[in-house]
């Protein structure tokens, strides 16, 4: 801070031509608040005048980032960063080939690494990278159609893909301090990495085990994935080996980096993240897992239901294992590999059931939360039914449980990145964060932060702040003998409804697989008896709602067959403009990441332009066989009566004044769960009938 103050008081006049009209600047306190102002694109005075040059020789003669205000700034120059290929060696021979399997990875970090500054790295472990095998999800899709299966039987064991004895290390015959390589394009990567390298932190990208340019074959979710994803790390940390090329053994270490790495990225990047942090890898300090996968099994299943990601149908964890494997096989013995690693995954996955087993285990991260040590910060839209929100929140809760520093933030967002959203500062939000973990400034981060914030879906402007142990007040709703949904009545619905699951009488076609005309049969018409669903719809709100956290359905049932599946629905019922999750970009190229970095634009979420009656808040889904645990099945006599509790997917929603809530109960949820090809009957009695969440 002083060397900064001395330079502003040294050089007023450079100051003025750069600026422009600017006041006198005499005390300390006059010149760090004429610092901190922000400008028309969004960047502070410190930040503009770094990228420009004005303080490098203070970089220069420290060989470190520039730190102002608990933020490290943009001295860097991105276009002079070197870009790097190596490959590092991993504890794996998945191709059976009898070497080791060496992962590519890619580097881009300033030039004045090469001169002795360490600099700490940005790590995004992405199966996307290297291109993908379209075809896979063109041709190869399960067919959805289908009916239930009753079987009960033992739960599917996970197959053991047996490898030979680890091949032993590689010699190195020689060593090497840079591997430059050509600069070619990496599938799904952010821009936000420019931001970083322009601010002293290098940036770090793999691939992985079955991908072009790498060895090995790939499984997704598997112990072999997490083995190769933390091997980068390890390196960076000087505790494992790479090498320039795959074949001449010429060893590189990472003596530039200081060991402190972060890992980042979305979707299936974000879960390498969560991944990674559960073994506990030393030199990881923070994680920032956005739209990520915290349990496999709840992203494709749900409570015993083959539930895919909505616009997914018939995806499965076999099917993305295939689709990242864009390494070219060509020996015999490793295709007859390749398809022993699918096919297994194939059987344990166990479509036909549902049920969680030993295959889902190895792929449940919640279950290592415990091993965690490096800091957490989730990011969720909270549109996301791609990866739904129930991933965030219960890794969240674990978190929680376990004291990990953790940080969430909730935007009204699809499956995204928001680093460009307006509204919010998300870069400076991740500056103070990564200025934290990797560079340890002082910069009270875990206390300016909320531990939660979440975007309003009435106002797009506006922030709601959570304490991450703040309750709200837990709301049960019955249904009375109005057949209303009651928080207080004392006269329960003493009835029965008759439910008749027939998805082509709500008007879906199974050719065409359009969901159009069966979520408005479903969901409109509210007086309308349907044989094919219940609504219950709440009074109409004189205030407004906020629903926060878990939400459930109790009710019992009677099957008239020997199994199941239903459905439950939260719906927001209530005619108006409402935000549209979609973005929308609003001023074009006009945030400047950093120094010749170029500029990126941005975005927010638009209201609609016309009035709809309704928005989904929720849905949740239980094979009725499961009643006891997701882990097996249990046989459903026709005729009893049975009990059960269904987990909706969490959200934050708040339902405006003058809206009421809605629940629908119906059975196949064409867009998420399978389809059965029968028609299925079923008895709710609306006295067991019972809507749980918390209002905050």
């Amino acid at each position: 801070m002083e060397k900064i103050i001395e330079v502003i008081l040294n050089n007023m006049e450079t100051l003025k031509e750069k600026i422009g009209e600017c006041r006198e600047l005499t005390t300390q306190t006059e010149i760090v608040d004429f610092l901190r102002e922000k400008r028309e694109n969004g960047e502070t005075n410190c930040e503009y005048l770094a990228r420009e040059g004005f303080f490098d020789k203070i970089s220069k003669d420290e060989k470190t980032p520039l730190v102002f205000d608990g933020k490290i700034q943009p001295v860097f120059d991105y276009k002079e960063c070197i870009f790097e290929k190596v490959f590092v060696e991993t504890d794996l021979d998945t191709d059976g080939d009898g070497k080791r399997d060496l992962v590519a990875v890619y580097i881009r970090r300033s030039k004045e690494t090469l001169e002795g500054m360490k600099v700490p790295a940005i790590y995004v472990a992405n199966p996307y990278m290297m291109k993908c095998v379209e075809e896979v999800y063109e041709k190869r899709m399960y067919n959805v159609d289908r009916d239930l299966d009753p079987t009960i039987k033992a739960e599917e064991k996970r197959e053991e893909v047996v490898q030979k004895e680890l091949p032993p290390k590689r010699i190195s015959v020689g060593e090497a301090t840079v591997s430059p390589t050509e600069e070619i394009e990496l599938d799904c990567i952010s821009e936000w990495y420019k931001y970083f390298n322009s601010r002293g932190v290098a940036s770090v990208f793999s691939a992985g085990v079955g991908t072009e340019g790498s060895e090995g074959i790939n499984c997704t979710g598997s112990k072999d994935e997490k083995k190769w994803v933390i091997s980068v790390i390890e390196w960076l940390n000087g505790k494992r080996k790479a090498f320039t090329d795959k074949e001449n053994n010429i060893e590189i270490k990472a003596e530039w980096c200081t060991g402190r790495v972060a890992m980042s990225g979305k979707s299936y990047l974000g879960t390498m993240c969560i991944a990674a942090a559960t073994t506990g890898v030393e030199g990881l300090k923070t994680v920032i897992p956005e739209a990520a996968i915290s349990s496999w099994y709840n992203y494709y299943r749900m409570n015993g239901v083959t539930a895919s990601p909505l616009g997914w149908q018939g995806d499965d964890a076999d099917l993305l294992t295939d689709y990242c494997r864009c390494r070219k096989l060509t020996d015999d013995e490793q295709i007859k590999i390749a398809d022993k690693i699918s096919g297994s995954m194939r059987r344990c996955s166990d479509r036909e059931s549902g049920n969680y087993n030993d295959y889902w285990r190895e792929r449940d991260y919640l279950l290592d939360v415990d091993k965690i040590k490096a800091s957490v910060f989730i990011v969720h839209g909270l549109n996301d039914w791609n990866v739904k929100t129930n991933q965030c929140y219960n890794l969240w809760n674990e978190l929680k449980k376990y004291g990990v520093p953790s940080k969430m933030i909730l935007h009204q967002g699809e499956h995204i990145y928001i680093d460009r959203l307006k509204g919010i500062d998300f870069n400076e939000i991740m500056n103070m964060w990564i200025s934290h973990w990797l560079y340890e400034v002082d910069n009270g981060v875990m206390t300016k932060v909320p531990d939660i914030l979440v975007q309003s879906n009435l106002d797009q402007d506006e922030w709601l702040k959570f304490d991450k142990n703040s309750k709200g007040i837990e709301k049960i709703y019955r249904v009375d003998k109005n057949g209303k949904l009651s928080l207080n009545s004392k006269e329960i619905s003493e009835k029965s409804f008759q439910l008749r699951d027939d998805i082509t009488t709500l008007g879906f076609d199974r050719e065409s697989k359009k969901s159009e005309e069966w979520q408005k049969h479903l969901v409109l018409d509210v007086d309308k008896e349907r044989k094919e669903r219940a609504i219950y719809l709440g009074d109409v709100l004189d205030e407004n709602m906020i629903i926060s956290g878990g939400i459930k359905v109790g009710l019992d049932f009677v099957s008239k067959q020997n199994k199941g599946l239903l459905s439950v629905m939260l719906v927001d019922y209530g005619k108006q403009k409402r935000l549209n999750p979609e973005q929308k970009f609003v001023e074009e190229e006009c945030i400047t990441l950093g120094r010749k970095t170029g500029e990126v634009s941005r975005f927010f979420f638009a209201k609609d332009d016309e009035y709809s009656e309704y928005k989904i808040i929720s849905r949740g889904h239980m094979n009725l066989q499961n009643i006891r645990g997701r882990e097996k099945k249990i046989a459903i006599v026709p005729g009893e009566t049975y009990s059960c509790e269904i987990d909706m997917i969490p959200t934050n929603h708040i339902v405006p004044k003058g809206n009421r809530i809605g629940l629908i109960i119906y059975g196949t949820d064409v867009e998420i769960t399978q389809r059965p090809l029968e028609v299925m009957e079923y008895e709710i009695k609306e006295s067991s009938i019972e809507l749980k969440f918390e209002e905050k």
